[in-house]
């Protein structure tokens, strides 16, 4: 029985791919002289916590004060042209409705996001999630577990929560947050494709229950394991 749902944030909530590739590609461009390919953004910067990125793209190890300049400095891009695109900033069609049904059923809710807590925090302020989630209970980058595809994000957020992979149903977008969901043996796991970007390329060999474009039609099957 699912009585679960963790949700990782970008790409699953709100559909910000092509603000993260713009923002992405903007910082990469300053600050490496740099152009990032499709393949490079799926590959590693997609569901990849900042310092895999960064130290992907510097070609060696960067040290905790430098990842939080540059964290800083990508961050303050990607907050800027979220808040100027109104149009584009807001939750996936149907989630808000799909989570206060949850809670109003007892499912329990939480976040497992590669994002440093200033973004959630961010995300938390504009986007009123504390209406269904503990900001205390998101499990997000605070550079003490490894990033995706482990699945040690995941396993904390249903920690957090007093869940287990048995009853949780995971939702995510990309490559590396679906190979960590498997790695995590979740009850389910769903893939969350935004139909504005171009079609992720998922490997076989990994599992989805469930492919879904938007929440307005999420019914009670995710409430039940297969």
């Amino acid at each position: 029985m699912i009585n679960t749902m963790i949700f990782d944030f970008n790409g699953t909530m709100f559909f910000d791919g092509g603000i993260q590739k713009e923002s992405w590609g903007e910082f990469l461009k300053e600050e490496f002289t740099c152009t990032m390919t499709e393949s490079e953004f799926e590959k590693h910067v997609a569901g990849r916590n900042n310092r895999d990125t960064l130290e992907y793209y510097s070609g060696r190890k960067i040290s905790d004060a430098e990842l939080e300049v540059l964290t800083n400095k990508k961050e303050q891009i990607y907050c800027d042209m979220c808040l100027s695109r109104p149009r584009e900033f807001h939750l996936v069609d149907g989630l808000t409705d799909f989570l206060s049904v949850c809670l109003k059923n007892g499912i329990k809710l939480n976040i497992a996001t590669a994002s440093e807590r200033s973004n959630v925090e961010f995300f938390f302020k504009h986007l009123n999630l504390e209406k269904w989630f503990d900001i205390e209970s998101v499990s997000l980058n605070d550079g003490t577990l490894p990033g995706k595809p482990a699945p040690d994000m995941f396993l904390r957020a249903m920690e957090n929560v007093d869940s287990n992979p048995y009853n949780s149903a995971i939702f995510e977008d990309s490559v590396s947050g679906i190979q960590a969901a498997n790695n995590a043996n979740a009850g389910k796991v769903i893939l969350v494709k935004d139909p504005d970007l171009d079609v992720v390329n998922m490997p076989a060999n990994l599992r989805t229950d469930e492919v879904i474009h938007d929440y307005s039609h999420v019914g009670e099957t995710l409430m039940k394991r297969k």
